[in-house]
């Protein structure tokens, strides 16, 4: 069954879209003021109502920054972990105690952006709420895309395996932007695990890694940081998220 990816983002934030023989089935959306370039670029792929499936890697802002809208332009069906949907409703990212920047490039980024919310979000009766692994609604579709649960980034963190190319589509859980350092994402809640989940990545043996920000790489890399994290203490955001 061919699935094709379309990448239809920028390089701070990918905005992937795959094209399924059940539909299209979106990959996050990216900050609230991305949406009209979004929205355009798809066009020239299909009209917004061929939007099926909406899959949401985590509750952040660059991830969920025009979902609120987006679904009310379609009858898309939002697909998202259990934790997502109090975090939604805030509007707001989460920092539960612990959480903080994997270095102090990363923690320079909240200097500049500043700011961290969206507009709030409220999964209505169409919302495929994910509360195990066992539950895999593309699968069940007959789509060879698996839901995997990788938690660390958020608690909320999920991925879409496709398990013929075996592409992994991983949000934040792992990175290849310039402020990342050695492949970790620059906000991290649990680095334990963080650490367990690329263990479970590299465990799926994917051929190829497609980060929500940066250009795909190849899981060697993952072996290659993987100590990175260990025992590494996070530094505290100085700006509120």
């Amino acid at each position: 069954m061919e699935i094709r990816v379309h990448e239809i983002g920028s390089y701070v934030v990918r905005n992937y879209v795959l094209e399924t023989p059940a539909g299209w089935i979106v990959l996050d959306t990216g900050y609230r003021d991305d949406e009209a370039v979004f929205c355009e670029r798809f066009e020239k792929l299909a009209p917004l109502d061929q939007i099926k499936y909406i899959f949401l890697t985590h509750a952040h802002d660059d991830h969920a920054g025009f979902l609120s809208s987006l679904l009310g332009k379609t009858n898309a069906a939002l697909v998202l972990h259990e934790s997502a949907v109090p975090q939604l409703a805030t509007g707001k990212n989460a920092t539960p105690p612990g959480a903080g920047y994997s270095s102090r490039l990363a923690s320079s980024f909240a200097l500049v952006k500043k700011e961290f919310g969206f507009p709030p979000v409220f999964p209505d009766e169409r919302a495929i709420v994910l509360s195990s692994e066992a539950d895999q609604p593309f699968l069940a579709l007959g789509l060879p895309l698996k839901v995997v649960f990788l938690p660390g980034h958020t608690a909320d963190s999920i991925a879409l395996f496709d398990e013929e190319t075996r592409f992994l589509y991983c949000g934040d859980a792992a990175m290849n932007a310039v402020i990342s350092r050695a492949r970790h994402t620059i906000w991290i809640e649990d680095p334990a695990a963080f650490g367990r989940s690329w263990d479970k990545i590299l465990a799926l043996e994917p051929r190829l890694l497609f980060p929500s920000h940066g250009n795909p790489f190849l899981p060697k890399d993952l072996v290659k940081y993987r100590h990175f994290m260990d025992g590494r203490k996070l530094i505290q955001p100085k700006v509120k998220q």
